[in-house]
């Protein structure tokens, strides 16, 4: 399901976890998808048609949306980095680790830029 506010989620994390736990979160960072997907696949080319943040439910058509929902892969969404990490912090989070990483697919023009995902470790004091 879709939430454009994550704030329930880490609040609800950091609820459940004990004092001194630890919770480890991963995510695609938001630039990835400012760029048309069919245009890295098809063309090889790196092509901005989104803005941030990005819904498959706001920013494509009905069309392509369809063709998502019919080959069984999920909807996709972006979140602000002050959502992601600064919300985490919000809820009473300490972030003791941070690292990036890329598709690690020679095909993914996108990994020769820069890396398109974060994960972070966080520790419930």
């Amino acid at each position: 399901c879709f939430m454009a506010n994550l704030e329930p989620v880490w609040r609800e994390c950091f609820r459940v976890l004990r004092h001194g736990g630890t919770l480890l979160v991963g995510f695609t960072k938001p630039e990835v998808f400012i760029f048309d997907r069919e245009s890295e696949e098809k063309e090889g080319v790196l092509r901005v048609r989104h803005s941030l943040p990005y819904s498959d439910l706001d920013s494509i058509g009905e069309e392509e949306r369809n063709k998502i929902l019919k080959s069984g892969r999920p909807l996709e969404f972006s979140h602000k980095l002050e959502e992601q990490i600064g919300g985490q912090i919000v809820q009473g989070f300490m972030i003791t680790g941070f690292y990036e990483d890329y598709w690690h697919n020679e095909e993914i023009i996108f990994d020769k830029y820069m890396p398109a995902f974060i994960a972070t470790k966080a520790i419930k004091p």
